[in-house]
């Protein structure tokens, strides 16, 4: 009999890799016969109501019913986040689970024995190390967690030398987007696909390198399109307006085509400060777009083979990344050999069948 599961997750209707990624796997699971169920910190979420694709047969339960999400300061969500772990414990124990899924470890009831416990690592060791709490609750905890999953071989690896640690694996997202040519590696775009959220993802350091490319006039015909929602999109369209680039770079805010967005794209471009394993990078290279990216995480190096389906550039080096873009926009076929060259190293390496049969000996074995 297959055990049931159940997922914790801070908002469901959030867009964010994290929970893409986390409602993927649920979708999988649901979808081969696990009985699967979410609790979900949030029910509604501030000035965002698009929401992922969720199998109608996962159950949803949420702890915070009328409080929005993303509406006040995030102080305030950290406080609610630190005393509602006995909440989520008590609906999760209603929900009668085998395995919870944890994507916050703040959340984990360390000393339950009442089901299995995983931890979700959805970035690099080494940035989830560089937080003060997490450092202390996974130093502190890392023997009661019965799994913690990483996103790549090297973080699994660095995990396993500095604990001494036999619980911990590493199982790549899975990819909605099934690997074949979508673009016809013309289309005169570039695109990027996340959370409108400079801090992290520092779309102005991606604002910078096309005022570059415009004042280098090597990007005439060309467009950048932005898709996505998040907090700072204000601050984003300004700084769009402030640099006279309205007619190039395009807030196309969140799209239920994705697919489509990817065909009429040529390049994927991510400059984000850090990452765990970026699902757009993965959808991008499974339609046959050209990757480049900031070296970030480890789980970058596991998508993009550096020149042979893109580019990785050290961070925060806007000269080399559009000197790189330059290489592309100037060379359709170099986008042909790297959008190729991605679709057969996603097939080869994050086939569903390969990602869901890990997760099935896991489960099977915790």
């Amino acid at each position: 009999m297959k055990k049931q599961i159940t997922f914790v997750l801070e908002c469901i209707h959030k867009l964010g890799g994290t929970e893409k990624a986390t409602i993927d796997l649920a979708n999988l699971l649901a979808k081969n016969g696990y009985k699967v169920s979410i609790v979900s910190l949030y029910k509604n979420i501030s000035k965002e109501a698009n929401s992922y694709y969720l199998n109608p047969f996962i159950e949803i339960k949420y702890v915070y019913k009328s409080f929005p999400f993303l509406k006040f300061h995030l102080n305030v969500y950290r406080f609610l986040d630190f005393i509602s772990k006995r909440k989520v414990y008590e609906k999760v124990k209603k929900l009668k689970p085998d395995i919870v899924f944890f994507t916050d470890i703040k959340q984990i009831p360390f000393k339950s024995s009442k089901f299995k416990k995983i931890l979700m690592v959805h970035n690099s060791y080494e940035h989830y190390r560089s937080g003060r709490l997490t450092r202390k609750l996974l130093d502190a905890h890392y023997k009661e967690i019965d799994k913690v999953i990483f996103l790549s071989k090297e973080d699994l690896k660095k995990y396993t030398i500095d604990f001494s640690a036999d619980n911990g694996e590493f199982v790549y997202n899975i990819s909605q987007i099934k690997p074949c040519i979508r673009t016809n590696f013309n289309n005169k775009r570039i695109v990027y696909f996340g959370r409108l959220e400079n801090k992290q993802k520092q779309i102005d350091h991606a604002i910078k390198i096309v005022e570059k490319l415009v004042k280098k006039k090597v990007f005439d015909g060309w467009e950048f399109h932005i898709y996505g929602s998040g907090p700072d999109r204000e601050v984003i369209k300004n700084l769009i307006v402030e640099k006279k680039l309205e007619k190039i770079i395009i807030l196309k805010g969140t799209t239920s085509e994705v697919e489509k967005v990817l065909g009429n794209s040529d390049i994927m471009i991510l400059t984000s400060d850090y990452e765990g394993l970026p699902m757009s990078l993965l959808e991008g290279a499974s339609s046959g777009l050209s990757l480049v990216s900031y070296d970030t995480s480890p789980g970058i190096h596991d998508i993009i083979i550096d020149n042979f389906n893109g580019y990785i550039i050290e961070k925060n080096n806007i000269e080399f990344f559009t000197e790189k873009i330059i290489h592309l926009i100037s060379n359709i076929e170099l986008r042909k050999e790297f959008g190729k060259n991605g679709v057969k190293h996603i097939k080869e390496n994050f086939s569903d069948e390969k990602i869901f049969n890990k997760w099935v000996y896991i489960l099977k074995n915790i």
